[in-house]
């Protein structure tokens, strides 16, 4: 809320939504005085956000344990840690079963299955949408069953995983282009646009 997130105190930008993830800890910024919001984000810096943003939502962190990456090892303990939790919270799989591939840019296609993964392991918060996982009885989760959406260009993205977390995430309000013809799921995403998300 306005009234209780502070401006971030950025000098290169005064997105409201920066300031929200600045406020719950989720970004500590590229310095102490900049975000470099037109920066793409690599997988290894995502793993830190996603770890980051589970914390506000009072779910507790598994312990990052090995998961059997084995590109991760040149990584400080806190990356390797957060990379190992998303893991164990089924948030990422991995490029492969054995590689993270932590330098690499997330893509705005791999950002939206980032993101429906987290909410599948934490609870709604308050006014937060549920629907049953399957079916009309049983577990719920943080989703929209809604199929419409205003993009154009779902076709060109690479797994049928992604479109349904894309149109998702769309229905829950949370893809920061809500109005626009085309989400781009092949364009490396910025580290605003993963704020605004994140927001």
């Amino acid at each position: 809320p306005a009234s209780v997130i502070t401006s971030a105190g950025f000098t290169d930008t005064t997105s409201a939504d920066v300031s929200c993830v600045k406020y719950y800890g989720i970004t500590k910024g590229t310095t102490a005085t900049t975000f470099s919001p037109i920066d793409f984000v690599s997988r290894w810096q995502m793993a830190l956000f996603l770890t980051r943003m589970v914390v506000p939502t009072g779910t507790s962190l598994p312990t990052g344990a090995d998961q059997g990456f084995t590109d991760i090892v040149g990584k400080s303990a806190e990356i390797q840690t957060a990379i190992n939790q998303i893991k164990q919270l089924g948030i990422t799989v991995g490029k492969t079963a054995t590689t993270f591939a932590p330098d690499d840019f997330v893509t705005r296609e791999e950002m939206a299955l980032f993101i429906e993964r987290l909410l599948k392991a934490v609870q709604a918060g308050p006014g937060g949408n549920e629907e049953f996982v399957t079916g009309n009885s049983g577990v719920k989760e943080i989703k929209s069953i809604d199929t419409d959406h205003n993009f154009t260009d779902l076709g060109t993205v690479y797994l049928i995983d992604g479109q349904n977390a894309i149109i998702n995430l769309w229905n829950l309000g949370v893809t920061e282009v809500t109005s626009a013809t085309v989400y781009e799921p092949r364009v490396n995403i910025s580290r605003l646009n993963m704020a605004q998300m994140m927001a």
